[in-house]
């Protein structure tokens, strides 16, 4: 089993050395050789036997997919595709052909096929099979493995059947097999031998007609060779002819050629001098005066695009001006405000200044005047007291008591006043901070304005400075993107001339090269590959005037790679093989060793063509590999004598080239499409595209920094911006607050002023209290009177008078003073809210004046930088305008040198036209003359030999020769129904007659050996079945008296001469002579000592199972097996029989002392329990388990198996 939690596999052994393999855990054990297999119904015993025939037999063979499937799976669970079953055999003795100790088989099954291993290796099921053959498990003897059921076969077999039993246990099927195939052999030989008579007959009638036709045939013969001789004769007069006639056109042509030849090669320079004009100038002064057409339209436009923005900012700052001068007027009028403003600021404080000292004198005055008159009302009143004395007081006491609490009274109201006046001090003295504080700030506020107006300043050069730095970055940014749009048009048109030279270049060269050099370029430039130094033709350099007979010389091998090592070029191949991309011959530096042959010294008309090449030392092993054997020779005739002297491959200046072994390769060859100028020029574009793309990259990199840095100050700029707008917002936000800081600031001088004046007021109150009090304890201290005296009476009237005087003055006094500090304070609203305005213009006048001039000084720049930028396009444009013009200028100039070459070209055609003319004539003339002489050798081959008569015609005179061929032509038409070939035809069946004979032959002898093989194979077959009659008859009877203590058992063969059921006349172990007459086998028994002797219709089924049982003993005693597999074959014994069978198993199981057997059995019964020498016990919980138990262990199962089969009687 395969796949499952805990899976066990089963590994019998020759001689049943098991090994047991749980998971990952090996545990072998080497057993006895009896073994019983104990275990419950359908715990698996039978399992474990079917599984040995899986692999040792042909069972489980010609299964279809679901008979698979349902093998692999059957029940619940998850699905296999693939178990195994694996045999492990004992194979120490070595009776296994192999020279392991343990051989391994296995025999895996999937869903479509079989698999079959030894040793863990692949094998065949027929391999397998002849190696168990070998070592002894027959197929013509399966009853090594007796499962259920064949013991109850046998014991239902019919007399022929057991006939059949007998002679596959002979093994006479071989025998059948082999005369069946003899026999179609022989089938097939009579029906050949048929053919060949039948052949034979047709030969001879042909013969007989042939040979009557011989001699006239032979008279035939001798007229056709006379006529043949005079054919041959006229042909060969003819060849001579022609032959003299072809050398004098050769002489003609010869001297034709050499004219032609010199025309020819003035017509190839002449070529070669118009493709380099064509290609190098004409086309080259085309694609630039294109790209120059294309460059000047891209610059007219960029100057129409820079003049646009020139013009477009020349209106912008025209409005800006406009803008600015009507700005100016409004800042003119409004700085004429803020001068009359100004004015009225400095007329009004210069009121309050003047003021200032006529409110100090009235404040004394009122202040002293405040003091008189409080005196005289403090004196009035006394006398007043007194004088009211007599009508209010009638004593001094009531007098006193009622002052004390006027004098309380008034003295509580000063205390309150003089507490308010300590506050509205305190509150004066921190309004006055507060002032001084604020104007420090509005201060501090103005010098903060002007250190931001000073930033602001630097912060705005500081922007110029970046926008100009900006400005010439960009500038240096379009002109590296000029550069790089040139160096691009270069590129272009160098790699365009590239390809067209490739293109040029792969015609000229096979493909599969072409594919592999471009495919090894890319591979070893992405792989760094060292050693590798691309084709031969890179590699050297020559006069150009060599490049014919150099291409010519090196043919393909100019493109051979050149490598240091094999490794290299083993690397190479397999790239080339991996891609896919062409074939490519390699030639290692450290393998070649060319063999340079010896050039003839001091020739003037030849030199070895090596000497003509310069090229690096190091090459030079690959140099000579390709041109060290060929020599350059001025002229063909030149190049054909070195080559028959010296024996060496030659060529020659115009590429006629001459194979050392006498092939000659020539001809016309057009220079202009030359490899090595070809690859010359590439390399040339290819070197210049190099240096364009490394200035390109440097260029780029530089862009690419200007960009960054580009990128970097408008970073820096925009920040800048930022800064200055966060600026501008904090000094809005400072100047709002520095307003609200002035208006806070008035209101806190209101607050002052009032303050003052009521501080004024309460003092000036508090002093009138102060005088009461004093006037109150006056009139304390004084006597009590009720009259006033006549002075004090007229002091009353005085003070009286003095009082209203002084109290209408002082009244007029206070209303004045009141209405000048009104004054002052409405002087002082004015100027602080003139101040104000002078302020808010004031800075309306700067941000007028800074905004308007910043923005026009920008547009000022950007216009001189526009200026500048359309009169550098300008000028630009008319440079390349002029360059145009020139490039033009050099196309014409370079289109009446192209003309003016192909009218000399012209004028070398017609010359070499008439020369060539003449000689294609003259060709005309010789190829007509060797078609002649090729019809005429072709004539003289179709004629055959000379014959004898052919000496005597040869110098006879072409007339004669004529007349004599008539002659011989007339007498000829007599045979002209003559067979031509009747001899040949002759000669032909006759040896086709005698192969014929040859092989009747040959099939007569082999169908009498056929016939003999039949024989013997027929008696081989009839001895192996009596030989194997004998022996099983022979151990039958051994064994059924072991078995049967006192009984007899013998096997009786049957003949075609007696009846089937009458065997009362045969003898026990009798066979017939013939195996035809077989016809079946009996068994007669005896189970006691003087019984009844019983066949086996008439037995019991136990008898019937002891017969079977013996049979299958006397057979395995035959053909013995190194171990026997029985399964449940006591299942229908009797107790005694049971015995007996486990006695004979335990006898055929110690052999005789030297070879032992094993034998496996599963049992339900004790009596093969207790013969076994080891003891396996199965169980079934979902899947089949085996383990090694003891007897004990078998027993206990035996009982639990009695017990199982009461409970299913009950």
């Amino acid at each position: 089993e395969e796949g499952g939690g805990e899976e066990d596999v089963h590994q019998v052994c020759a001689d049943l050395r098991v090994q047991v393999v749980q998971g990952e855990d090996r545990v072998r054990a080497t057993l006895p050789d009896a073994q019983q297999r104990g275990g419950l119904n359908g715990s698996g015993k039978s399992n474990f036997f079917a599984a040995l025939r899986f692999v040792l037999s042909d069972a489980y063979t010609n299964m279809r997919p679901e008979e698979r499937a349902k093998l692999l799976n059957e029940g619940a669970g998850a699905s296999l595709v693939s178990a195994y079953v694996e045999i492990v055999f004992d194979n120490s003795d070595h009776r296994l052909d192999s020279e392991k100790d343990e051989v391994v088989i296995r025999r895996q099954i999937g869903l479509k096929k079989d698999e079959y291993f030894v040793d863990n290796k692949h094998s065949t099921k027929q391999d397998i099979s002849n190696m168990l053959e070998t070592a002894g498990f027959s197929k013509s003897n399966p009853y090594y493995i007796v499962e259920q059921g064949k013991v109850t076969r046998i014991t239902t077999m019919k007399d022929r059947e057991r006939l059949e039993l007998l002679k596959e246990v002979a093994g006479t099927n071989v025998y059948e097999e082999k005369k069946e195939e003899t026999l179609k052999i022989m089938r097939d030989s009579n029906k050949r031998m048929e053919e060949i008579k039948k052949n034979l007959d047709i030969i001879e009638d042909k013969l007989a007609k042939l040979d009557a036709e011989k001699e006239e045939l032979s008279q035939y013969y001798q007229l056709d060779k006379e006529r043949r001789s005079l054919q041959l004769a006229l042909l060969h007069q003819k060849k001579n002819g022609l032959h003299e006639e072809l050398t004098n056109i050769g002489r003609e042509m010869n001297e034709k050629k050499a004219e032609s030849t010199d025309g020819d090669k003035d017509m190839r320079d002449v070529e070669q001098e118009k493709e380099r004009l064509v290609a190098q100038q004409l086309n080259g002064l085309e694609k630039l005066c294109e790209r120059l057409e294309n460059e000047r339209l891209g610059l007219e436009v960029e100057e129409n695009d820079k003049i646009q923005e020139k013009c477009d900012e020349e209106a912008q700052v025209k409005r800006m001006q406009r803008k600015i001068k009507s700005e100016e007027q409004e800042y003119n009028a409004k700085k004429a405000q803020v001068s009359s403003l100004k004015k009225e600021i400095e007329k009004t404080q210069s009121k309050i200044a003047s003021s200032q000292p006529g409110l100090q004198t009235q404040s004394q005055e009122i202040e002293d005047l405040d003091e008189n008159f409080h005196r005289v009302n403090r004196e009035l009143e006394t006398l007043q007291s007194i004088q009211g004395n007599a009508n209010t007081y009638t004593s001094k006491a009531q007098r006193d008591q009622h002052l004390q609490g006027e004098l309380r009274n008034v003295q509580a109201e000063l205390d309150s006043r003089l507490a308010d006046e300590a506050s509205t001090n305190k509150q004066i003295e921190a309004a006055k901070k507060e002032i001084a504080r604020m104007e420090a700030a509005i201060e501090q506020s103005k010098d903060a304005k002007t250190n931001h107006k000073e930033e602001m300043k630097q912060k705005q050069d500081k922007l110029r400075q970046l926008e100009d730095q900006s400005v010439d970055l960009v500038k240096q940014v379009k002109d590296c993107e000029r550069k790089l749009s040139e160096i691009q048009t270069t590129k272009d048109a160098s790699e365009y001339a590239v390809q067209k030279h490739r293109e040029a270049m792969q015609q000229n060269m096979p493909g599969a090269a072409a594919r592999a050099i471009r495919f090894l370029n890319k591979y070893v430039n992405e792989h760094k590959i060292k050693g590798y130094h691309g084709p031969v033709i890179n590699l050297f350099e020559c006069n150009k005037r060599f490049n014919t007979a150099v291409e010519q010389a090196g043919g393909a091998r100019l493109f051979n790679c050149v490598v240091d090592d094999d490794n290299v070029a083993s690397r190479l191949v397999e790239a080339l093989q991996k891609s896919k991309e062409g074939r490519m011959q390699f030639l290692p530096l450290s393998r070649l060793q060319p063999d340079v042959p010896q050039f003839p010294q001091d020739a003037a008309n030849a030199k070895p063509l090596h000497t003509c090449l310069s090229y690096d030392a190091k090459f030079e092993p690959a140099i000579l590999e390709v041109f060290g054997k060929t020599l350059l020779c001025e002229s063909l005739e030149a190049a054909s004598g070195y080559r028959a002297s010296h024996g060496l491959a030659c060529v020659t200046m115009d590429g006629d080239k001459l194979a050392r072994k006498g092939a000659i390769k020539g001809g016309y060859y057009d220079a202009s499409q030359s490899k090595i100028t070809l690859n010359k020029d590439i390399q040339a574009e290819e070197e210049k595209i190099r240096k364009t793309a490394a200035e390109e990259e440097k260029l780029t990199t530089k862009k690419r920094q200007l960009e960054q840095t580009n990128t970097q100050v408008l970073s820096d700029s925009s920040k800048l911006r930022g800064e200055m707008v966060v600026s501008k917002e904090n000094e809005g936000k400072s100047a709002r607050s520095a307003d609200l800081d002035r208006k806070q600031l008035g209101r806190e001088k209101e607050l002052l002023r009032e303050k003052e004046q009521k501080q004024r007021s309460d003092r000036s109150y508090i002093v009138e209290l102060q005088h009461k009090v004093e006037g109150l304890q006056d009139q304390l201290n004084q006597a009590f009177s009720q009259n006033l005296t006549q002075q004090q009476e007229a002091d009353l009237k005085r003070l009286t008078t003095e009082s209203n005087k002084l109290g209408k003055v002082r009244a007029d006094k206070h209303n004045a003073l009141a209405k000048a500090e009104r004054d002052r304070t409405l002087l002082e609203e004015t100027v602080q809210t003139q101040q104000q305005d002078l302020e808010s213009l004031l800075a309306e006048l700067e941000n007028a004046q800074g905004r308007g001039g910043e923005e026009l000084q920008m547009g000022e720049r950007r216009l001189q930088v526009l200026k500048a930028e359309a009169d550098e396009a300008s000028g630009r444009r008319v440079a390349k305008e002029q360059e145009l013009a020139k490039a033009k200028d050099d196309k014409a100039e370079c289109g009446a040198a192209l003309q003016k070459q192909t009218n000399e070209i012209k004028r070398q055609q017609k010359k070499f036209a008439d020369s060539r003319k003449a000689l294609d004539h003259l060709q005309d003339r010789k190829n007509r003359l060797h078609t002649e002489l090729d019809h005429t050798q072709a004539q003289q081959r179709e004629l055959g030999s000379h014959p004898e008569q052919f000496e005597k015609y040869k110098d006879k005179n072409n007339k004669k020769l004529h007349d004599e061929l008539h002659k011989v032509t007339e007498k000829l038409k007599a045979f002209k129904d003559v067979n031509k070939k009747a001899l040949d035809q002759f000669n032909q069946f006759t040896e086709q007659r005698e192969k014929f004979k040859e092989r009747k032959e040959e099939l007569e002898q082999g169908a009498a050996k056929i016939e003999d093989l039949i024989t013997k194979l027929d008696h081989k077959k009839d001895e192996a079945i009596q030989t194997t009659f004998r022996m099983v008859a022979k151990n039958f009877s051994d064994v059924f008296k072991k078995i049967v203590p006192g009984g007899a058992g013998d096997l009786i063969m049957r003949t075609s001469d007696k009846e089937a059921d009458d065997d009362e006349d045969a003898e026990p172990g009798e066979a017939a002579s013939a195996i035809r007459r077989y016809v079946g086998v009996s068994v007669k028994v005896r189970f006691q000592a003087g019984g009844e002797v019983r066949v086996m219709n008439s037995l019991s089924g136990g008898q019937k199972t002891v017969v079977a049982l013996a049979i299958i003993f006397a057979i395995q005693k035959c053909d013995p097996a190194p171990f026997y597999l029985f399964d449940e074959v006591d299942a229908n014994l009797d107790p005694m029989y049971r015995l007996a069978v486990a006695t004979e198993i335990t006898s055929q199981k110690q052999g005789d002392g030297e070879n032992t057997v094993q034998f496996i059995t599963s049992s339900f019964q004790p009596e093969l329990v207790n013969a076994a020498d080891c003891h396996w016990i199965t169980n079934h919980h979902g899947m089949s388990r085996i383990k090694l138990g003891t007897k004990e262990d078998s027993v206990s199962v035996l009982r639990e198996a009695q017990k199982q089969i009461t409970n299913v009687g009950k």
